[in-house]
């Protein structure tokens, strides 16, 4: 290997991180091993081991790289305690050092595959009763709850309150859960690739990545996105929004709201508030998802209950469309790229996307059929082109 090249290999970071994410990297990692060994401290006997040093292994896992299926609650408590537990084992029944060394960190590796908590510190937690004490004839489970039990809660309690409310990220992340066979995933992704086709493709390569299934579709979805982006070239929500939109207050009525939505054929109504942001939206759909449909010849009949408003002073229904109203409605800008119209509508089902300016005023929408001619047409010109 050239000199240069061994050079860029040392310069190159592993993982890449901003100046403000090393910071924070070095001020979680340092508070929590302080916080963790300050309160074992106050709760072990004089001159007891207050801290297990793969601890520090884990916090470079908890907070680095915390989307790590290595870093998830279980991997990290069953990954600890099996790997104690087993080093407790070999040391009380394996007196020579080097054997039953050995022999810790193969059973702990085999117990954390087996039970599917693989976590690399828990090695050398097994290694902790056997290099830190000499062989006991009585096995010692305290060392199981002092210092590593109240190790391990502060570490994964601290884990979750940083990692979400400091760090910012998904922790921990959501348990998958396999679909019925009978009952298939039909959602629509922007990449055709499920579990199944990553895990095969991992296997044909004779890979182990250090990264979610979920995650990485995520990626790959990104990257098709941004592929995407760089064919289409600039164009933008503004580009092809309708403009001249229908509105409706918060205080519109439902009769009048729906009266709009059939004289004009329209399939969605924006609701603003008096300074013209977006405050909500209201679809057919929501119209019907107020009427409780027992039987079809009763539809008329609760359709006009429902849709004329109330005579008396008390109502038991919704009277205005703010009460009907979607107010998780999703926008956006519009010097917004129309990718970002992709993931709102294919994956997340929305039919049309309110455009606001940087006030969140709305100035239009787009519509399905609107985003797809464009993209059909973007297409279609750098056929030509190239």
């Amino acid at each position: 290997m050239k000199l240069s090249a061994f050079i860029h290999y040392l310069t190159v970071e592993p993982i890449k991180l901003s100046l403000r994410e090393k910071c924070l990297a070095v001020l979680t990692c340092l508070g929590a091993i302080w916080l963790t060994s300050g309160i074992t401290q106050f709760y072990a006997p004089i001159n007891a081991p207050i801290l297990i040093a793969s601890m520090g292994a884990s916090a470079v896992i908890l907070f680095i790289i915390p989307s790590s299926p290595l870093a998830q609650p279980w991997p990290f408590v069953g990954g600890h305690l099996v790997s104690g537990l087993t080093g407790l084992i070999i040391n009380h029944y394996q007196s020579d050092l080097t054997i039953a060394a050995a022999l810790a960190i193969g059973l702990a590796v085999l117990m954390m595959i087996l039970l599917r908590c693989l976590h690399p510190p828990g090695a050398a937690t097994a290694l902790a009763p056997i290099l830190s004490t000499i062989h006991q004839p009585i096995i010692n489970f305290e060392f199981l709850w002092l210092p590593l039990g109240i190790n391990i809660l502060i570490m994964l309690g601290l884990a979750v309150l940083i990692n979400r409310f400091i760090l910012k990220h998904s922790y921990p992340l959501p348990i998958p859960t396999s679909p019925l066979k009978s009952q298939p995933d039909t959602s629509t992704h922007l990449i055709n690739i499920d579990e199944a086709d990553v895990e095969k493709a991992l296997s044909d390569l004779n890979l182990v990545v250090d990264i979610g299934d979920d995650e990485l579709r995520k990626i790959l979805t990104h990257l098709q996105l941004s592929s995407l982006q760089k064919n289409l070239g600039k164009l933008s929500c503004g580009d092809i929004m309708a403009e001249n939109i229908t509105t409706i207050g918060y205080d519109t009525t439902v009769e009048t709201a729906w009266n709009l939505i059939l004289d004009k054929q329209l399939k969605a109504l924006p609701v603003l508030d008096q300074s013209q942001r977006v405050i909500g939206i209201v679809t057919r759909q929501d119209f019907l998802k107020n009427i409780n449909l027992t039987s079809y010849a009763k539809l008329e009949k609760r359709w006009l209950t429902f849709i004329k408003p109330s005579m008396d002073i008390k109502t038991n229904k919704p009277e205005f469309i703010g009460h009907i109203m979607n107010k998780k409605v999703k926008t956006l800008t519009s010097d917004a790229d129309i990718t970002k119209l992709l993931p709102l509508m294919l994956e997340e089902g929305h039919h049309q996307i309110p455009i606001v300016n940087h006030k969140h005023q709305l100035i239009g929408m787009v519509f399905e059929n609107q985003l797809t001619t464009a993209l059909f047409n973007q297409l279609v010109l750098n056929q030509v082109i190239s």
